[in-house]
């Protein structure tokens, strides 16, 4: 396991042009509705993007603690996927911690593209500063879709928008010896379960609940989070969304940064209740 702490920045969705998008709050409710077969669009950022934002923190007070930034890298791109014969043109927002939202690229065609060097960069528009950026921070990035009749709608949250998460140094990949611990049975044992990394701070495990590689869909797989050593499920669907049924977190989860040990608590809904999951890998 790594034991310096670095800064951070998974990004996506971060364009060319900035300028002011006056909106009072960061509205959720707004998803783009309409299909591609009714004149919309869907849209999706490509697989290589690659953002970061190094740097080493002043302390492990995260809340007070300021970023001394180091390695600074971003290429993104937004496809377009189907649809958008009636659509006039697209924007790219930006907000941090869900505040107000400013618009940092338009255009009226997909794809488009952005190259990111200086952390101002980065926060250009947000109205903060370095110095502000604190771990845990979330910069969230969405593609507002404007239809010919002047409507405006965004993206749904799995296809254009992403959160960057400002986190500390993470390298969890690897294989570990599961224990999966449900409330409606005996433990299950895995003993090679495979961890990969997805992103910066962002992981897949090979088995939920009982499932093991291969039981239940062709990836059954769960997503976690490490932020800081403070590991979380993030809300998701079965089997890497293979099933509705929701997987999500019930408490964060922990990591022991010696041994590289880490535990992690998540449910399994289904029709006649959840199953509350604790797994607990150990390093190989």
């Amino acid at each position: 396991m790594k034991k310096i702490l670095n800064l951070l920045v998974v990004v996506s969705l971060v364009l060319l042009y900035s300028c002011e998008y006056n909106n009072s709050d960061f509205d959720t409710e707004d998803q783009l509705t309409g299909t591609a077969e009714e004149g919309g669009a869907i849209v999706a950022v490509h697989s290589s993007t690659v953002g970061k934002l190094l740097g080493v923190p002043s302390s492990l007070d995260f809340e007070n603690a300021t970023v001394s930034f180091a390695e600074i890298e971003l290429y993104m791109e937004v496809i377009l996927m189907t649809g958008g014969s009636d659509v006039s043109g697209y924007e790219i927002t930006k907000s941090i911690n869900n505040g107000l939202e400013t618009t940092v690229a338009t255009n009226v065609t997909l794809p488009i593209t952005l190259t990111y060097t200086t952390v101002d960069e980065f926060l250009d528009g947000l109205g903060v500063s370095a110095d502000a950026l604190r771990i845990g921070d979330v910069i969230t990035f969405r593609t507002k879709i404007i239809r010919t009749d002047g409507s405006v709608e965004f993206a749904g949250p799995n296809d254009g928008s992403y959160s960057v998460i400002i986190s500390c140094s993470s390298d969890m990949a690897g294989f570990y010896n599961l224990t999966t611990a449900r409330d409606n049975g005996a433990d299950v044992s895995f003993p090679n379960e495979m961890i990969t990394e997805k992103g910066v701070g962002l992981y897949k495990t090979e088995s939920t609940y009982r499932w093991a590689v291969g039981s239940i869909a062709p990836d059954q797989g769960l997503d976690f989070t490490d932020v800081c050593g403070e590991l979380t499920v993030p809300v998701q669907g079965l089997a890497q969304g293979y099933y509705s049924n929701e997987v999500k977190g019930t408490e964060p989860g922990s990591l022991d940064g010696v041994t590289g040990d880490f535990v992690l608590y998540y449910n399994v809904d289904f029709a006649s209740g959840g199953v509350n999951c604790v797994g607990t890998f150990l390093a190989q």
